[in-house]
């Protein structure tokens, strides 16, 4: 008889064989008693997922399986919707292919899902301790997240199958956010977002250059899509509007930059995002000194992100930036 399992983790995976690797390797070292497995749904070649996936102890033991898609066919909200839809558990616990799990995590998860059923229960995501040093770089991206958080994404989440089966799952429509989606659906149901702070993840410090961090923020235009179908989103937006207060500071510097040709005064309005700008390094002379280096290069930065959601907003009728 096939062992009854009490958590089916999924991660989505993509391009990023060697932190799966690592992930995995972690919840190797999980200390859930009770029986558990993991489902990856990845697009990788056949060589790869035998060298990361089918060779890996969990593979071995019987706690380890794989979904294999076509390349250029996924996304986060396809891939896990066929993860979770493939596990074998009545809780599934969603955790991304970038994070490292402390050996705790799916213990602390079960632990408050089980002394809350039927919620769903957000863990802690903190920048991994491990890559502490790649913070000095000055276009970074991870996550520190402590629950609940407004979000309740997936990089450290578990929802009650049976819950995931009357929402239909992740919309597939959403390019980004679909994590918060899914939650705000999960919130009209009447069910709650329950935090298992001792349920600890670490994400990933990944730094990019100029480029690479706004291609990698083209998708914020995406967002609009997720304020378009959940407008209750707005409500964790600055002014209603701005994603946070960055943006809003940004967007206010952005229209002096543009408007200083023609009215020089107009450059007057960077000066908040400056000033805010230059704290990002700390207090002392030498944070503000790299502060104020970084400053045209996180001016662009968040011009990038800006712009995108604008992108967005006139596709889906609906302003967010």
């Amino acid at each position: 008889m096939p062992e009854a399992f009490t958590v089916s983790v999924v991660v989505a995976s993509h391009a990023r064989a060697l932190r799966l690797l690592w992930l995995l390797n972690a919840l190797e070292e999980q200390t859930l008693a009770e029986p558990w497995e993991a489902i990856v749904v990845h697009d990788y070649d056949a060589g790869t997922a035998a060298r990361v996936i089918e060779s890996h102890p969990l593979a071995r033991a019987g706690r380890l399986r794989h979904l294999a898609i076509e390349p250029g066919t996924g996304s986060p909200a396809r891939q896990r919707n066929l993860g979770w839809r493939a596990a074998r558990a009545p809780l599934v616990a969603f955790v991304d292919d970038d994070c490292r799990a402390d050996l705790r995590w799916l213990e602390g998860l079960a632990a408050v899902a089980r002394e809350q059923p039927g919620q769903v229960v957000q863990g802690a995501t903190r920048p991994e301790p491990l890559e502490a040093a790649v913070m000095r770089a000055p276009h970074v991206r991870t996550l520190h997240i402590e629950p609940v958080g407004p979000f309740a994404q997936t990089c450290n989440i578990l929802y009650p199958r049976d819950l995931l089966e009357r929402l239909d799952g992740f919309d597939e429509r959403a390019i980004t956010g679909e994590d918060v989606g899914l939650s705000m659906r999960a919130k009209a149901t009447g069910a709650r977002v329950v935090a298992a702070p001792d349920a600890v993840v670490y994400h990933a410090i990944e730094s990019h250059t100029l480029p690479g961090i706004l291609r990698q923020n083209v998708k914020w235009r995406h967002l609009a899509y997720l304020v378009k179908r959940h407008p209750e989103v707005r409500g964790s937006l600055t002014l209603g509007v701005f994603w946070d207060e960055d943006h809003l500071w940004g967007a206010v510097a952005l229209a002096g930059v543009v408007a200083a040709p023609r009215a020089p005064a107009a450059a007057l309005l960077a000066l908040p995002y400056a000033r805010r700008a230059m704290r990002r390094r700390g207090p002392g002379p030498r944070g503000r000194l790299v502060a104020a280096a970084e400053l045209p290069g996180q001016f662009v930065r968040q011009s990038g992100e800006i712009l995108g959601l604008a992108t967005g907003s006139l596709r889906h009728r609906t302003l967010v930036l």
